[in-house]
């Protein structure tokens, strides 16, 4: 038999073994997805069904239906008073994760680095080793306080002449950890510094907590940053739409084009209906989003308060996303951890070593569920955490 490539070698997802691993145990807690366990919108869901009446089955442009680009657009106008060609900028992709990639295909070659801010998504690291280059773990620094914070000093040093790109998301999943404009300013900088890429993940942005404000800082709106940065996205978590694969990606200007035609080698595009459903939830979905803010943060509220009883356990209460990221004392295999809570407790949980450099000693929590689901999975959780002690 001959040979697999080297992208055949890439690491499997340690969050989809926990899924997999729950598939056999039934009536497991999921809580090791990054989703919502409730349904899509019923307003989403309608616009979804009259999309397939009326045919939008086809195929579409490789960057998306105008009227769908525009609405993005528009939102970055409402939202952050930024003003954004959709034409020339804004490429409908077929989800959030297509967004990552074909960013990241276009600004790393092979034997190039990247560095990759972690804890963070697996996938991105991976991506990055498809493409055969190579990844850089440069770990958020946890303070005293036990919150997570950029590390300047340490993402400089990491730079060598074969760095392309740093790529990070923010809201972060799966810390919570959320960048100032101040960090998007630091991080502009280094990037003109040494002339390269910057990648935002920013699918968890209308998940934030505790600000005036209804969405995270963007860092479109560092001027500096324009022609190096490539903005992924997903209409996922804020929409609950994680099934229908579609999101976003904003391109340096002028770099629309070169982006389509990598998604035509991927996917082609995002399904013609999904792009309807889409539109519909960004131009009538703001007040879902607010209730589903409110729900998220008392769900926050409630597994902060349950897991700072846990002996051994300790956590800041996360600015964003939809996450609680412990550490706990002692803890130096956190997939055997996992794998243990279902088998023997019946909870899924996502480890923390699925995140890279930073991540193992902690597990992530999804809160995204029903409020009886979540108290049920933490009173098993600590159950677990008493047979440890």
């Amino acid at each position: 038999m001959p040979n697999l490539s080297r992208s055949a070698s890439v690491e499997a997802s340690r969050i989809r073994e926990i899924a997999l691993l729950a598939d056999r145990v039934p009536d497991t807690l999921r809580l090791f997805y990054g989703e919502d366990t409730r349904p899509t919108p019923d307003f989403i869901l309608e616009a979804g069904r009259e999309a397939l009446a009326h045919h939008k089955t086809f195929y579409t442009p490789n960057a998306g239906y105008p009227a769908l680009r525009k609405a993005i657009a528009d939102q970055y106008s409402r939202l952050h008073g930024l003003e954004i060609d959709p034409m020339d900028r804004v490429v409908v992709t077929a989800s959030g994760s297509v967004a990552l990639l074909i960013a990241i295909q276009a600004t790393i070659d092979p034997g190039d680095e990247a560095i990759i801010v972690t804890p963070l998504w697996p996938n991105v690291r991976e991506m990055v080793n498809l493409r055969g280059a190579t990844p850089v773990e440069v770990p958020l620094e946890l303070g005293p306080d036990h919150r997570f914070q950029l590390n300047f000093e340490a993402i400089e040093n990491a730079i060598t002449p074969k760095t392309r790109l740093i790529a990070l998301a923010s809201p972060n999943n799966p810390t919570g950890w959320t960048a100032s404009h101040a960090d998007w300013q630091r991080l502009s900088e280094i990037c003109q510094q040494h002339d390269i890429w910057l990648l935002a993940d920013t699918v968890y942005d209308r998940l934030v907590f505790g600000s005036s404000s209804t969405a995270a800082p963007c860092p479109l709106s560092i001027p500096e940053l324009q022609d190096r940065l490539w903005l992924a996205q997903s209409f996922s978590k804020a929409y609950r739409m994680t099934g229908w694969r579609v999101g976003w990606l904003v391109t340096p200007p002028g770099l629309w084009s070169q982006a389509a035609k990598l998604q035509e080698f991927v996917v082609s595009h995002a399904a013609g209906f999904s792009q309807e459903a889409a539109r519909i939830a960004i131009q009538n979905g703001e007040p879902f989003i607010s209730k589903m803010i409110d729900d998220y943060q008392k769900n926050r509220d409630l597994a902060v308060d349950l897991l700072s009883t846990i002996k051994g356990v300790t956590l800041a209460s996360p600015p964003g996303a939809f996450y609680c990221f412990p550490k706990m004392e002692g803890l130096e295999n956190s997939f055997e951890f996992c794998q243990k809570l279902v088998t023997d407790f019946k909870v899924g949980f996502a480890p923390g070593s699925a995140f890279g450099a930073g991540g193992e000693g902690h597990i992530r929590i999804c809160f995204a569920v029903d409020q009886t689901t979540l108290e049920s999975a933490l009173n098993q959780f600590k159950k677990a955490c008493k047979f440890r002690s």
